[in-house]
């Protein structure tokens, strides 16, 4: 059995970009509404072209740097692990979003 869990490991190790993509971009699919509101709450005070403006960095340059920031930091994460843990991590990871989203009321 060790040869099979092995091999699916490093399936995932060789996918590791398309993984971390996916868990990051369904983690701020599901609270991206979460942040825009906070987002909106603060700037509440700024007239409606500044809180516009801010809006659009947030969205183009905020989301973006935040997204590839995460990827990077969890593909280096999960490339660290062993075999097991990592089977575990990303099959536990894309339930528990599943179940995020679920609740959320997304799906």
């Amino acid at each position: 059995m060790q040869p099979y869990i092995h091999q699916f490991a490093n399936f995932l190790r060789v996918h590791m970009d398309s993984i971390s993509v996916g868990l990051v971009a369904t983690v701020l699919m599901i609270y991206g509404a979460y942040i825009n509101n906070y987002f909106k709450k603060i700037t509440r005070s700024i007239p409606y072209l500044g809180r516009f403006a801010l809006f659009v960095v947030l969205c183009s340059a905020g989301y973006a740097f935040l997204s590839s920031q995460m990827v990077r930091l969890l593909k280096m994460f999960l490339q660290n692990q062993a075999d097991i843990p990592l089977i575990g991590l990303v099959g536990g990871a894309f339930v528990l979003l599943a179940f995020l989203a679920r609740s959320g009321k997304d799906i």
